[in-house]
């Protein structure tokens, strides 16, 4: 059987998030694993909004998974790491666990090795840029990762002596607004102009970066900008970002491996470290290639006869520059940048066109990783500057250009795709959001709902509600869209133990979205969506949305509750009577088929009332109302049409079959046991009225009518049982 690990994180950010997840789904699908990711908020006391978010933690148990890997640093943000560790406790150790980003003595961790990558970047910035004004954006002092990437820039300058300056330092809490507000706390505030500025995360070097060219300042010729964590955007962006890359796919991949061996009871290590490495673009102030410092080694070729006769050399030297520089080990790639050494010595002999050529067939058939493509041709540069000369150089250098430029048109154009398609994306949640707003039907909002997903490739997901009064402990599944398909939905409740009744999955395996659904301090349930599109935020707009859409259609059929039922006894009220006999009577006479009204009325109500006060006839008339309907069959109405009188509509019933119901509802009326507030017994008895089609009258619209004039007879011939006047001789 399918092993499920949980995954617990507080949002689907493009970056940090969703990288490692991207990680997660992938070996889950060479480990033949479920993966059920909860997106709960963080772990802040002090916030109302995440503490609503939180809930979905709570459906977490060992009844619905077998394992669990917790984001820690993401979820406990900005939060001591002893909280962020209880949190864990909730957990463990019921359940395997496996935590990113947190070390902890107890349970097993995959964590980055931000210290290394980080000093590379600032020793790069002092020795090969020779910045010694350096400002700092500092990640938050509760946060390990952030605390280890502090710790190494004031160890790195002061390895190179120099001064820590603490107008040079913001302290941030890593949003990214914070990139905006830490560009004005030194240029407005402090009034500083460092020569960079070293952000501790993409996310807010980017918003500064942002910031600076809004202001005009020229990045990097005026203000360098460095970031960490190399996220999509820091490609995009122009200047490119320099940082610091974490193999956060990586993580994600380790930690997945670690949980489903300790699933399976394997020896695993107790921590796992993942190395970072520094990646070179322009923010920083180097050119679109970046040139290592180094000085000519003593294999050196000047001539293309040269190298012709040392082919041999030159593709091993290459190979040391290039596959040995690369952590992947994946043979496709390994082959993918054999093909381009080939192609490289190739146009060098020969012809220029055959390496751009390779390149341009790569990036069509998007078959290629980009980051991995530039750190490539910057090991060919390295290469070039070490081992090249004269017009060999030249050419060598040329190519290499070329092949930029075309990378960059490349880029460029992707960026552009990528901006129409979320732009599309942006107008069909507009669309989904619209939709939902447009309507306050249950029915219709959950038809919008189940075809209006599908349009943005969200072909499979369920929405659940909790039951009203269990506490959150019971939920039923008023949605289920599979593979684009609606199927039925389940009308009796479940456990949320259960989270996921099995009858509603596929058989395949599955990566699922859960989502709370709430509306201020209004929990409604929780939604589960199989991962398609690969931006987290839509998950996040949806649920807003549909949380939105949802509650908006309960408060109305609430109102309208509201506006049928009695509020006392809580049964139909005189409004809902009347709309269901005149049904009743259409479908009677549609079908010509029996119908019985009776008419009931409290013997002696208006003594009880006035001897014992009405707070206790209205108890009275709770407990009557609860025996009448608990007399009664499922498809019988029963309802208070006014003061002590109640209705019972019994549709498909003779007058034969009225009567026994009659008398059962005579006899469980005086077995209640009441006592007055004096401890005294009250006895009950009521007088019931029975008008009966065809039996006891051929006209339907009258039969509430005749039933009341027979409760009338019934109580003046002394209660406790019931009449029947006969209108059969009627036309």
């Amino acid at each position: 059987m399918r092993k499920k690990i949980g995954v617990i994180v507080n949002y689907l950010y493009e970056g940090y998030q969703m990288k490692i997840l991207s990680g997660i789904f992938s070996e889950a699908e060479k480990l033949n694993t479920d993966i059920y990711v909860f997106v709960g908020g963080d772990l802040n006391p002090n916030n109302m909004e995440s503490q609503r978010r939180n809930r979905i933690y709570s459906l977490i148990s060992k009844k619905n998974i077998d394992g669990l890997i917790i984001l820690g640093l993401v979820v406990g943000f900005n939060l001591p790491k002893e909280e962020i560790i209880k949190f864990y406790k909730r957990f463990h150790p019921q359940l395997p666990i496996v935590s990113v980003g947190l070390e902890t003595k107890e349970i097993p961790c995959v964590i980055s090795d931000n210290r290394k990558g980080f000093k590379d970047l600032l020793i790069h910035l002092i020795k090969h840029h020779r910045y010694n004004n350096i400002a700092y954006v500092a990640g938050p002092p509760n946060n390990e990762e952030a605390q280890v990437r502090n710790n190494a820039f004031y160890e790195t300058l002061r390895e190179y002596d120099l001064e820590i300056k603490p107008e040079h330092i913001y302290e941030s809490n890593f949003t990214t607004p914070q990139g905006i507000y830490a560009v004005r706390t030194f240029l407005d505030e402090r009034k500083i102009k460092p020569d960079v500025i070293v952000f501790s995360n993409d996310n807010m070097a980017i918003a500064g970066l942002e910031e600076l060219k809004r202001r005009k300042i020229k990045v990097p010729n005026e203000i360098a900008i460095t970031g960490f964590d190399n996220i999509l955007e820091s490609t995009f962006i122009e200047p490119p970002l320099s940082t610091v890359e974490q193999n956060l796919s990586e993580l994600g991949k380790k930690a997945l491996e670690l949980c489903h061996s300790l699933i399976l009871g394997k020896e695993i290590p107790k921590k796992i470290e993942i190395p970072t490495k520094m990646i070179i673009r322009e923010s920083c102030g180097c050119s679109r290639i970046y040139i290592r410092l180094a000085k000519k080694e003593e294999k050196i070729w000047s001539k293309i006869s040269d190298l012709k006769k040392n082919k041999k050399d030159f593709y091993s030297l290459l190979n040391e520059y290039v596959i040995s520089e690369i952590e992947t080990r994946n043979p496709r790639i390994i082959k993918w940048i054999e093909n381009i050494m080939k192609e490289f010595y190739n146009s060098i002999i020969e012809r220029e066109e055959n390496f751009i050529t390779e390149i341009e067939s790569l990036l069509l058939n998007n078959n290629i990783d980009i980051e991995l493509l530039e750190e490539t041709f910057n090991n060919i540069n390295s290469f070039i500057d070490m081992h090249f000369e004269n017009s060999l150089h030249q050419k060598a250098k040329n190519l290499i250009l070329q092949s930029i430029n075309v990378l960059k048109d490349y880029k460029e154009k992707k960026l552009k795709y990528e901006i129409f398609k979320t732009n599309d994306l942006i107008d069909h949640l507009g669309y989904i959001g619209a939709d939902l707003l447009s309507t306050f039907q249950m029915d219709e909002i959950l038809n919008r709902i189940s075809y209006r997903l599908t349009e943005i490739d969200l072909n499979t997901f369920y929405i659940f509600l909790y039951q009203k009064d269990s506490n959150y402990a019971k939920a039923r599944n008023i949605l289920s869209v599979v593979d684009g398909d609606t199927k039925r939905k389940e009308k009796n409740t479940f456990d949320v133990e259960q989270l996921l009744p099995e009858s509603l999955l596929p058989k395949r395996r599955l990566n699922l979205i859960f989502e709370p659904l709430f509306v201020e301090d209004d929990h409604l349930g929780y939604i589960v969506f199989e991962y398609g599109p690969k931006k987290g935020v839509i998950y996040e707009i949806l649920r807003a949305e549909i949380s939105g859409g949802i509650k908006g259609a309960l408060m109305i059929e609430e109102l309208k509750k509201l506006a049928i039922t009695d509020p006392l006894t809580g049964l139909p009220n005189r409004r809902a009577l009347d709309e269901i006999i005149k049904r009743e009577i259409e479908r009677s006479k549609r079908y010509n088929r029996p119908l019985s009204i009776m008419v009931i009325d409290l013997d002696n109500f208006k003594m009880i009332n006035d001897t014992f006060g009405h707070s206790f006839g209205d108890e009275v008339l709770k407990t009557v109302g609860k025996i009448l309907r608990e007399s009664c069959r499922k498809v019988d109405t029963v309802g208070r049409y006014g003061g002590d009188e109640f209705i019972i509509i019994l549709p498909e019933t003779n007058l034969k079959n009225t009567i026994k119901v009659a008398n059962k509802l005579i006899k469980n009326v005086d077995k209640i046991e009441l006592h007055s507030p004096n401890n005294d017994k009250i006895y009950l008895s009521i007088s019931i009225g029975i008008a009966s089609y065809p039996d006891t009258t051929k006209e339907l619209e009258k039969l509430i009518n005749f039933a009341d004039l027979a409760m009338y007879e019934a109580k003046s011939s002394g209660g406790k049982q019931y009449s029947i006047i006969s209108f059969k001789g009627e036309n």
